[in-house]
């Protein structure tokens, strides 16, 4: 293991390997597939934190600990705006590890991930904080502060992210190709700030109009690359290939200008879209949508 071996030894009893069955129903089986297989981390004596993604839209969640034993998780909340997951489970307490201040995490930080290969095998590894800062994905996702790190992930997504200290700063979402951006975590602050409401594991509504597209940006402008089948673009006519050239008037030439515009709506609005198409221009008013709603 690339690391002190104090890390590991004070936060391998609170590290799970996480299974997930989604029913091939769930719209996000076609993306993301009906098995997934990551890795989070006890928050609690009876919580796990992990990657949104990994229990989007499962009928059926396990935790593995490093005690051998495995634990239903029949709770499951999650959050798109953050991209986290917070776990409730059955079974045996885990052994929470402490939460660290990620808003007081600097670049040159050194920082290790500790996560799981497979049902049995631990692997960590060490490096530094090169980044914190804005990121935007694909798949209407945008972070103000995501710490990027010069980690290379041995194993799987979801994985803790700790200081020297052993303090948890963040949860493993991604892994980057940037020359000195590896691994992208995306950092605790956001669960502690809606940790009341992830924890009652109630049904969540979105204030953020949501729209169903996969945009990237493309010399200067956002192009769609493709759209979720049955969201709200999709239905609107929208096609893969369109150029969005404003919304709402306003033009819009990277993701986080293409997110900051809609977002402005809420679910059940209007967003209206300039596309530009085949040479010609297009306008389209797509009713947004909720996504919480639609990944029920």
């Amino acid at each position: 293991m690339d690391s002190s071996p104090a890390i590991p030894r004070e936060t391998a009893a609170s590290l799970v390997f996480l299974r997930s069955e989604i029913p091939s129903s769930h719209p996000s089986a076609v993306v993301l597939g009906e098995e997934r297989l990551g890795a989070g981390v006890a928050v609690a004596p009876d919580l796990i934190l992990t990657a949104h993604y990994l229990v989007l839209g499962a009928s059926q969640v396990m935790a593995r600990g490093a005690d051998g034993r495995s634990r239903p998780c029949p709770k499951v909340a999650v959050d798109h705006e953050s991209g986290l997951a917070l776990l409730g489970f059955q079974g045996p307490p885990l052994r929470p590890v402490q939460l660290g201040d990620s808003e007081q995490a600097k670049p040159g930080l050194p920082v290790f991930v500790l996560t799981c290969t497979d049902e049995q095998e631990r692997k960590g590894a060490t490096g530094h904080i090169t980044v914190i800062g804005p990121f935007e994905a694909f798949w209407e996702y945008m972070l103000d502060r995501a710490i990027m790190t010069t980690v290379m992930n041995p194993g799987l997504a979801g994985a803790p992210l700790f200081d020297a200290a052993a303090r948890l700063l963040g949860i493993v979402s991604l892994g980057l190709s940037a020359v000195g951006r590896f691994t992208l975590a995306i950092p605790v602050e956001l669960f502690l700030r809606d940790r009341e409401e992830l924890a009652s594991f109630e049904p969540r509504r979105s204030s953020r109009a949501w729209l169903g597209l996969y945009p990237q940006g493309f010399d200067g402008g956002v192009l769609v690359t493709g759209l979720v089948p049955g969201g709200p673009a999709q239905k609107a006519g929208l096609a893969r290939g369109d150029m969005i050239v404003s919304v709402e008037g306003e033009k819009v030439g990277s993701l986080r200008e293409l997110y900051s515009a809609i977002w402005t709506k809420a679910p059940g609005e209007l967003v209206g879209l300039m596309i530009l198409r085949e040479g010609s221009l297009r306008s389209f008013a797509i009713r947004a949508a909720d996504r919480y709603a639609f990944y029920e």
